[in-house]
């Protein structure tokens, strides 16, 4: 665990895995070996793995306190979970133990908000409880953007998740069921201090969580990076970026926004301690960590 203070808010990021995990030249369609290299002394080993050519990505949940509120932003993979892929499949991760070790139970989250709907930012949504998937965080409610919901029912009614398996039945449609959804926009404001920030095209309805508080102001800001190579070469998307394009604009977009800026920025995977902020580099970006 670690934890972040933005006037009297915290945010307390609970780990469920960190590893090399993603090939890089299977993980971005563009990635080029002879770009890599100049950048290998800040990537290697904490940012990349040269022996596997694998990624290093970080899957967590941030929790958030604040005066009035306990908030959950994104529930990572989840535990015996059905899934096209072995890392993910039918796990046992003692992340409800990190979780409980914040201080925390689940039956003291008010929210639990997914900044989007991927299978590694909804799995802790449920839980398998005499053999029926039931919410984890039974007084919550679970906020999803319209746009995204929308998407991804569409997605698993029209059988389209054949990549991960369909993680919205077990996942999502519980929470439907249970009727514990709160279906927002994309700008929706939690509380005084806490609104959402529209960051589509790595999905269509992807938000961050915009923090503010105290005078000091911190961005929760999902899959819109999921590795620092992203800042210092932008173009570069995902294979799962729903719109590569438009995850390219969205990206670009918000380093120009808040580039040497005093924005501490939270992307969903980044490494140890995961937060910093974005900095200008040449005709580029930078990510600096907070702790150096």
């Amino acid at each position: 665990m670690f934890d972040f203070s933005f006037g009297d808010i915290s945010v307390t990021r609970i780990v469920e895995m960190e590893m090399p995990m993603l090939g890089g030249t299977e993980f971005f369609p563009d990635w080029d070996p002879q770009a890599i290299e100049r950048h290998k002394d800040w990537m290697v080993p904490r940012h990349f793995d040269p022996v596997s050519g694998k990624v290093v990505i970080n899957i967590q949940a941030f929790l958030i306190r604040t005066p009035h509120h306990t908030i959950l932003v994104d529930t990572c993979v989840g535990n015996h979970k059905p899934r096209n892929r072995d890392m993910f499949n039918d796990q046992v991760f003692p992340w409800m133990d990190n979780f409980r070790a914040a201080g925390v139970t689940p039956e003291d989250i008010d929210f639990v908000l997914c900044t989007h709907m991927h299978v590694d930012h909804v799995g802790w949504n449920t839980k398998l409880e005499d053999g029926r998937w039931v919410p984890t965080f039974p007084n919550a409610k679970y906020i999803f953007s319209r746009k995204e919901l929308d998407f991804w029912m569409q997605q698993s009614e029209q059988d389209q998740m054949t990549r991960t398996g369909d993680y919205v039945a077990d996942s999502v449609l519980p929470i439907l069921e249970a009727k514990r959804e709160l279906v927002v926009d994309m700008d929706h404001a939690i509380e005084d201090g806490l609104t959402l920030e529209p960051l589509p095209g790595h999905t269509p309805g992807m938000v961050g969580l915009n923090v503010t508080s105290g005078g000091e102001q911190a961005i929760l800001c999902g899959d819109m990076m999921h590795h620092m190579i992203q800042c210092h070469i932008p173009d570069w998307s995902t294979v799962a970026c729903a719109d590569q394009s438009a995850a390219r604009v969205t990206r670009k977009a918000f380093l120009d926004r808040y580039a040497d800026r005093d924005v501490t920025i939270i992307p969903s995977h980044f490494p140890n301690p995961t937060a910093g902020f974005i900095i200008p580099s040449g005709d580029s970006f930078a990510f600096r960590y907070v702790n150096e």
